[in-house]
């Protein structure tokens, strides 16, 4: 069981990870990770996902609805162009043409990510989140006290997921603050700097409700993630 805050800034142009997170600001975020973890027996693992979706088929989608338009559309028109009452077999040819051509249009990313409902990327980020936080195992620590940072710079999308024993002591509140005290960060491009002001207060959460313990132990190994 896992349970999270979640909250979206507009999604803006699709960058380079790499790019946009460089070798000194990974270690930046590594050290402030390592920093916060001194101080709690919590586990903090950071995501960022270059997206959470390509989102192909938004105009796979659209573009299917207008080669379906077609035989409807054509009897409005025929009166105005009487080339437009052609015989069934160029109709399906008329419906693949326009099929083939708004899908490679649409299908441009600027176009594509234009076009995609922001709810339906706040969903996909949130998907991709959740399953992110099964993959590095952050649920089998031994006391499920894992914490996930999660961003999709796509998607402009940050995201805290607690484990079980956090999310018992913890409130919602707590995460939702972290989340908005990142979003300005991210809208400005400052992908790092978000990150590492959410592990430090992720880190002052969990030295208050979960000290070091006798040993205290690394169990999770590889704390910052960039997925391209």
């Amino acid at each position: 069981m896992v349970v999270g805050v979640r909250a979206a800034a507009e999604p803006r142009g699709v960058g380079n990870v790499s790019s946009e997170i460089s070798s000194a600001e990974r270690r930046k975020v590594t050290s402030a990770i390592k920093k916060a973890e001194k101080a709690t027996s919590g586990e903090i693992v950071v995501i960022a996902a270059r997206q959470s979706d390509d989102y192909i088929h938004v105009p796979l989608h659209i573009a299917t609805a207008m080669a379906l338009a077609v035989p409807l559309i054509l009897p409005l028109v025929s009166g105005l162009f009487p080339w437009s009452s052609f015989p069934i077999s160029w109709v399906f040819l008329l419906q693949l043409l326009v099929f083939i051509v708004a899908a490679v249009i649409l299908g441009l990313a600027p176009l594509r990510y234009a076009l995609t409902p922001k709810r339906l990327m706040r969903k996909y980020a949130h998907r991709y989140a959740a399953a992110q936080f099964l993959a590095v195992n952050l649920h089998g620590t031994g006391g499920r006290t894992g914490v996930l940072i999660f961003v999709s710079l796509l998607e402009r999308h940050c995201e805290v997921i607690a484990d079980i024993a956090i999310a018992k002591q913890v409130s919602h509140r707590s995460w939702q603050e972290i989340i908005d005290a990142m979003l300005p960060l991210l809208r400005a491009g400052h992908t790092a700097d978000a990150l590492v002001l959410a592990v430090s207060r992720c880190g002052i959460i969990l030295a208050e409700h979960f000290p070091p313990g006798a040993p205290n132990p690394n169990e999770l190994s590889d704390h910052f993630i960039v997925l391209e």
